[in-house]
């Protein structure tokens, strides 16, 4: 199956990547013009308009609802234990999914929204992959 997304840890992409987060987020929090967040930034505008659509840190601000997959042994709860360790995080169930098991596994799929969880999206994911009948978790979107 081929994936349009790849997860690379900044330090090995050019720094204008990093630059162009920084100045989309300086854009929406301190509410500066792209010429202002561009010129803070030390970018050219042309190079936040290629980049922008692209590039973009997951981020509690930044994002307000993400879409995981979740894949979780097809045991009586297992939905529960995921939807319960959102819950106790501050995540508001938008959506749920939960298909057919197969080979005794089955996959959730759920928009949440994180706005107002008091953790990182990182540790989230963490507290969802660390219950015992997750056999692993997916960050499917950001929006």
């Amino acid at each position: 199956m081929k994936n349009d997304y790849l997860i690379v840890h900044k330090s090995v992409l050019p720094k204008s990547y990093e630059d162009v987060v920084i100045a989309k987020e300086l854009i929406e929090i301190e509410k500066i013009s792209v010429s202002d967040a561009c010129k803070k930034m030390n970018i050219s505008r042309s190079t936040f308009y290629k980049y922008k659509d692209f590039v973009y840190s997951p981020s509690n601000y930044y994002g307000k609802k993400i879409i995981l997959s979740v894949k979780v042994d097809n045991n009586p709860g297992s939905l529960s234990a995921v939807l319960d360790c959102i819950a106790k995080n501050s995540g508001n169930i938008v959506t749920i999914h939960q298909d057919t098991p197969i080979h005794n596994y089955a996959y959730i799929t759920t928009t949440v929204d994180i706005l107002q969880m008091e953790i990182s999206l990182k540790e989230l994911l963490d507290k969802i992959e660390s219950i015992p009948i997750v056999a692993n978790v997916r960050l499917v979107a950001v929006e």
